[in-house]
């Protein structure tokens, strides 16, 4: 209970001491330079500054300043770094998306992570799969932990109130990107150490992962500069380059960033859900990753995530405008620069199921009816028919549709059509249409007429369709088709063949357009042939229809 006392007073006090006042100006050596100001002596600073009061003597007497008391205003002094006054900090957390840990450095308790939680310096916190989490420092800085990732606060000072910040962090495993400060004096320090080595650097964005499994750490610099040290040596990596280091080897010399993907082909809309898109194949690129957050700054990371494959398929997100960051990954594990994607998505309320006219039907009615799937909440539909699959040839467009069904009452000419729906909601509005549905209108399939019988042969005959069509005649002993006994194709509307046994037959004729669509069989007609050797024959010809009367 006393230590948990001792945080709390610890918060409080680190609050108190936030309010900078009197920011260094400039940077000389190891020394720290302050700008005095109206009302200032080496008492007043001394006490704001310094480790205790002891140290106002020594602090006049390296400055050689006569009169303590008076001091000009814009006179630079000077102390030394080991002279101020150093208290321990600690970060936030600014924002989770998933599930975060938070390992207790002195208790060794694990607790779930949550939005404002404070962080102490020897904290571990680790995230989960498909999990982010956002740390913001004194100074502004901000570390995004990746998915899986495990980072522990070696150390968090602050320089009493000169604004100089020492944060020293360690990255056991997974990934982060920092976006630092610039310095505000020589005791200002930002460091990222790994099994593999440290980065070090001042006012600049990068990225830096643990790779525990081959004992490699990536380092990817977006702007300013980072040192990275591994095995007693340091190379130095500036904007659009990276490095890779490891525990007994040298960093190596800088690696060049893949450019930014172009994002050209990835839909500015999504209408369904989860996402899905592909990006540019490449033998250059081994992979990619996708960061999807809710503002252009990514205080908060709704989606992170490495593919090993162009073919992206994203989360489940609800309807609004998103803003991403998608990089290519490189032969060396180094991720690229980032190519900035803003879209959104419009997937409530889903669209209905189309139900009738079937995909590709032949229609014969000139008013067709259009039949779809009724859904639970929606009070309205948009119902639009077009003569082309992009809908800017409009035959009927209604909004506000109460019923999941119509007929259009247009007389639709013999033609292709395109038809969809989406549907209407009070909460969501109006939804994506579905996937566009196509049908032709098309003549009544062919009826044969009366066919002519011999001894040796069967002629049929029916009225001719338009030019280069081809026709699909079928005989059967039942009225199912089940039975088929003559199934042929003819490029003329009429067929001869060989004479059936006596008996009665089921026939059919559909036609085949030269633009690859085939139309409806018509309504199975009755023929009745006679028994070879009689000297008389009787035909019926009549649709299926009469016979019910």
């Amino acid at each position: 209970m006393k230590k948990n006392k001792n945080r709390f007073v610890f918060v409080f006090a680190l609050l108190c001491s936030l309010i900078f006042t009197g920011l260094p100006q400039e940077v000389l050596a190891e020394d720290w330079i302050y700008t005095v100001r109206p009302g200032d002596n080496f008492w007043n600073l001394t006490e704001r500054y310094l480790i205790d009061m002891s140290y106002w003597q020594r602090f006049r007497q390296l400055n050689k300043i006569a009169d303590p008391l008076h001091i000009p205003p814009g006179t630079k002094l000077r102390a030394p770094i080991s002279w101020i006054n150093k208290s321990p900090i600690l970060s936030r957390i600014n924002s989770i998306h998933g599930e975060a840990e938070l390992i207790n450095a002195e208790s060794g308790k694990i607790t779930p992570l949550s939005t404002g939680t404070f962080v102490f310096m020897g904290d571990i916190v680790q995230t989960k799969a498909d999990s982010t989490a956002v740390l913001e420092f004194v100074d502004g800085s901000t570390v995004l932990l990746q998915p899986e990732s495990r980072l522990e606060l070696h150390y968090l000072s602050i320089f009493g109130k000169t604004g100089m910040v020492d944060t020293q962090i360690h990255l056991n495993q997974g990934r982060v990107e920092t976006q630092v400060e610039k310095k505000k004096g020589p005791g200002s320090r930002f460091e990222i150490s790994t099994p593999a080595g440290v980065t070090s650097v001042r006012g600049t964005n990068y990225r830096v992962s643990a790779e525990p499994a081959s004992s490699k750490s990536h380092t990817e610099v977006l702007e300013g500069g980072v040192k990275v040290n591994s095995a007693g040596n340091t190379e130095l990596i500036t904007a659009g380059y990276g490095a890779i280091s490891s525990s007994n080897a040298p960093p190596s010399h800088p690696i060049e960033l893949l450019d930014a993907t172009d994002t050209q082909p990835i839909p500015k809309v999504f209408d369904r859900v989860p996402l899905q898109f592909a990006l540019p194949a490449d033998s250059k690129i081994k992979g990619y990753r996708l960061q999807i957050a809710k503002t252009q700054s990514f205080d908060a990371v709704l989606f992170d995530r490495k593919y090993t494959t162009n073919q992206i398929r994203g989360p489940e997100l609800p309807d609004g405008d998103y803003y991403s960051h998608i990089r290519s990954i490189d032969e060396h594990g180094l991720e690229g620069k980032n190519a900035e994607h803003f879209f959104n998505i419009n997937a409530k309320p889903e669209a209905p199921f189309l139900q009738e006219p079937k995909p590709d039907a032949g229609l014969i009615e000139e008013t067709p009816n259009f039949v779809w799937a009724r859904q639970d909440g929606i009070q309205k539909y948009h119902f639009q028919l077009a003569r082309d699959n992009k809908f800017t040839d409009l035959v009927v467009d209604l909004p506000n549709h109460s019923d999941a069904h119509i007929n259009s009452g247009y007389q639709l000419e013999l033609k292709q059509y395109f038809w969809r729906v989406a549907c209407i909601s009070d909460v969501e509005g109006q939804g994506p249409y579905s996937d566009a549905q196509t049908f032709k209108r098309v003549q009544p399939p062919p009826q044969a007429e009366e066919p002519t019988i011999n001894d040796t042969s069967l002629v049929l005959r029916w009225p001719a369709d338009l030019p280069d069509v081809k026709y699909h005649f079928q005989m059967a002993k039942d009225e199912a088709f089940s039975d088929i006994v003559i199934d042929k194709q003819t490029s003329k509307p009429t067929l001869e063949i060989e004479r059936p046994e006596g008996g009665e037959y089921f026939i059919r004729v559909s036609t085949a357009y030269p633009d690859g669509f085939v139309g409806p069989f018509g309504k199975p007609q009755i023929i009745d042939v006679p028994n070879s050797g009689q000297y008389w024959w009787l035909l019926t010809l009549l649709p299926l229809a009469l016979l019910a009367l």
